[in-house]
Parts: C-alpha cells; structure tokens; sequence
C-alpha cells in the first residue's frame, strides 16, 4: 500500500454533480426500507467515477497495488454503506449517508474487497469489515461526524497509514517494525482484512523483490569500486540502473512499496523515493 492522491479536479464537475445530487436526495429520505432501496436503485452510481479514481492510482488496487488484468475492479465504500463489522458475528449500522461520497470510495480489486480464500488458507477480504478501536466513538445517522473514529484498517488516502506495513525478501506483509506492539496487532487485522496478506499477491511481490535485488547486485558492485577505477561504460551502467531502480519504487509502478522495502534492506533509502507525496509538496 502507498498513498493515494485523491485529485477531483480530474473529475467531470458533472459526474461530480451528479453524486452530491443523489446524495441529497438520499439523505431526505427518513425510512430505512426506503433508503436502503434507493441505495440499490442507485448504485450504478458508483462506477461513474471509476476510472477515473483508477487512474489516481496509476491502474493499481489502491489496498494491494496490484493491477487487475483479467479480474476487474469494484468501487469500495471505506466505510460501509450498509453494515459495518466490527468483529465476529458482531454487526453495527453502516454509513449509509456515505453511499454516494466520492470522498468514501476506494478502488479495490476483487479479490482484496470481498470475503474469499481464493489464495489463502484463511478468510480475507474487506467486506463489510471496519472495526473501529473504540466502538462506541463509531458515526451514527443521527450523529454523523467522524472526528472521533479511530479506524483499525489502513486508509491509503491517509499519507500516514501506508507506512505502517512493510514487506519482506517472500513477498510477505509485516506491521513496521518501528510500531508498539497494541499497534501491530491492529496492524496485522488490517492485512488480513483488507486482502493484503494473499498467495498470489506474495508470489507477485516476491518476484519483484528479487527482480530489485539483482538490479541492487549489478550496481553495487559497481559502487564498490573507488570512482576512479570505474570505467566509463561501468559508470553509465551505474546511471542507468540507478535510474531503473528509481522507475520500479515510484508511485506509477507495481507493488512500489514492496520495491521500497527492497531498497532500504540494502541501504538504498536514496532511491526510494516517496513521489505520491509530491502533491503535498505542491501545495506549499
């Protein structure tokens, strides 16, 4: 997972228009029955902004970073519109006033958005699931701010969660080491329902690790050498493989976080470069 930027400026203002329109009228609407049916009536809704919240993600699942080639994507609500789970067998009322805020969407593959064993010998996927660390803090329709929800799964629209996940030399997803101890285990819960934490996403991160590795190989042993010594063909290899490894751990590429994670094993921090924060940057 890394950082997504959620420009709507990329968004057709009638798209956008259309949404808040529907999102009014549902929130006029006073009868559960009656909401929930023109929930239904009006999902079609949430794909009209499809790709283009795609495209903020350079094509990737916002949760895992993989991109979907044969499966699709769907349109994940962060919180869900209709129930909410917050642990076993124990269900809330969802955000159903968020049905229709571009501001709740994320896109997800299949695959990390519903419940599955696809790849896994456990149960993972979204879902429903949002557990929250305090519960009783949890919006209601009657008290809808959520100032004082605390989420226990990861936000890539948040620029602070990504970062809290790291990866290994097998592909496999780890809470950071630098977390305390209360917040790796909710880190972990977070894996495991959010789809993270899959076979075949290890099996893909894994082979992009090791592609990383041996660019790092090639190039270090290049670096070893004094600068005068280097020939001048060796020091344009350097050059280009710098410039490579730079390509794989950016935000437009596949599992970049995963390629990140690579780099800083072999104290490359230099080229792992957080590009998906320029944004913040701009701002100034």
């Amino acid at each position: 997972m890394i950082y997504v930027h959620r420009d709507l400026s990329k968004i057709p203002q009638e798209k956008l228009d259309a949404l808040e329109a529907i999102s009014i009228a549902l929130n006029a609407i006073q009868g559960k029955a009656e909401r929930k049916a023109f929930i239904e009536e009006n999902k079609d809704a949430w794909s009209s902004v499809r790709n283009e919240l795609t495209e903020m993600s350079f094509d990737k699942c916002w949760y895992t970073e993989s991109r979907e080639a044969v499966s699709r994507y769907q349109t994940d609500h962060f919180r869900p519109h209709g129930r909410a789970k917050q642990a076993e067998k124990q269900y809330v009322a969802g955000y159903c006033w968020l049905a229709f805020d571009i501001d709740n969407f994320r896109i997800v593959g299949v695959l990390a958005n519903t419940q599955n064993r696809e790849y896994s010998a456990e149960t993972v996927g979204k879902g429903d699931w949002f557990p929250l660390l305090e519960p009783e803090k949890r919006a209601t329709l009657t008290h809808k701010s959520l100032a004082s929800e605390t989420p226990i799964l990861l936000d890539p629209t948040d620029r602070d969660d990504p970062s809290k996940i790291v990866f290994n030399d097998n592909g496999e997803a780890h809470p950071s080491d630098e977390l305390g101890e209360e917040d790796k285990a909710h880190v972990d819960l977070a894996i495991l329902r959010m789809g993270i934490r899959q076979d075949q996403l290890n099996r893909k991160r894994r082979a992009k690790w090791r592609a990383c590795a041996r660019k790092i190989s090639k190039y270090n042993r290049f670096f070893k050498k004094p600068k005068g010594q280097r020939t001048q063909e060796e020091a344009a290899t350097m050059d280009e493989l710098a410039a490579e490894l730079i390509t794989m751990a950016s935000c437009r590429s596949e599992f970049s976080a995963t390629v990140r994670c690579c780099l800083r094993s072999h104290r490359l921090d230099r080229f792992a470069i957080l590009d998906e924060l320029n944004p913040f940057v701009d701002a100034d």
